[in-house]
């Protein structure tokens, strides 16, 4: 059911976030064997919209996925975070349709290079074989050693590595307040396949969340702010006729972000 293989040149393969309303923004999901990166502020929602990713993978289209988190610790820390939506993440990883990975940096068993964290992330993805992979948190290799120009080649390799193998990643990345760019690190905008970002802006006591698709290889895409909520069920964008006016901060700050 998982099946991994490689997605043949030149056919249109789709691959279904599930995510209400956002698979229409862009051909009907996102082309198979690409890797999208998902940046914003903090609070934004870019764990969310990773997990749901897998989650819907598994429950609504039959496709395994793989979780990994580069903050959380524990297993059980997910499960939590996750329960409000409903997500039964430990009776997932009991079927076997899920496997969750990872742990802060400073705990990844002298993994301590980008190489090492990228190989063990590939040697998950041929064993189990997912059609669908989220990596949360790019942003913390930021703290590893290593010069520009050679992190660029480790993770475009890394991402060429999954599209061979047949997996359609999405890889979330925290940026700064007050920072003009899109990713902590500062070349995953430029490797991704995708980028989507995701906002919380307003003024005074009033904020809306909206998500941005900047570039989407391989498709025509929305090329406007399309807002969104986060509900019982997680990430649901808002039809035309909800959603409120565009606040002058939100979209003067888009820059910053």
């Amino acid at each position: 059911m998982g099946g991994g293989g490689r997605y043949p040149w030149g056919v249109k393969t789709r691959v279904r976030t599930g995510i209400f309303g956002l698979d229409e923004l862009m051909e009907g999901g996102f082309p198979g064997g690409s890797c999208v990166l998902v940046s914003g502020k903090i609070g934004t929602g870019k764990s969310i919209f990773a997990m749901q990713y897998i989650v819907n993978g598994i429950t609504d289209y039959g496709e395994f996925g793989v979780f990994v988190s580069l903050e959380q610790e524990k297993k059980a820390a997910l499960y939590q975070d996750f329960q409000r939506f409903g997500w039964q993440l430990q009776r997932l990883e009991k079927e076997g349709s899920l496997q969750l990975l990872g742990g802060p940096l400073a705990s990844l068993k002298g993994k301590r290079d980008v190489r090492k964290i990228t190989s063990e992330i590939v040697k998950a993805v041929e064993a189990f074989e997912p059609k669908r992979l989220a990596v949360d948190g790019m942003e913390l290799l930021s703290m590893l050693p290593g010069d520009e120009f050679a992190l660029w080649v480790e993770l475009d390799n890394f991402k060429e590595k999954l599209r061979e193998l047949g997996c359609t990643s999405v890889l979330t990345s925290e940026v700064r307040e007050g920072r003009e760019e899109l990713s902590r690190l500062g070349i995953e905008e430029e490797i991704a396949d995708g980028v989507i970002v995701l906002y919380y802006e307003g003024e005074g006591l009033a904020r809306d969340r909206a998500l941005e698709i900047r570039k989407m290889r391989g498709t025509k895409h929305s090329d406007q702010l399309n807002f969104f909520d986060i509900t019982s069920d997680g990430i649901m964008i808002k039809k035309m006729s909800e959603r409120p006016k565009v606040p002058r901060s939100g979209r003067a700050s888009k820059a910053s972000l």
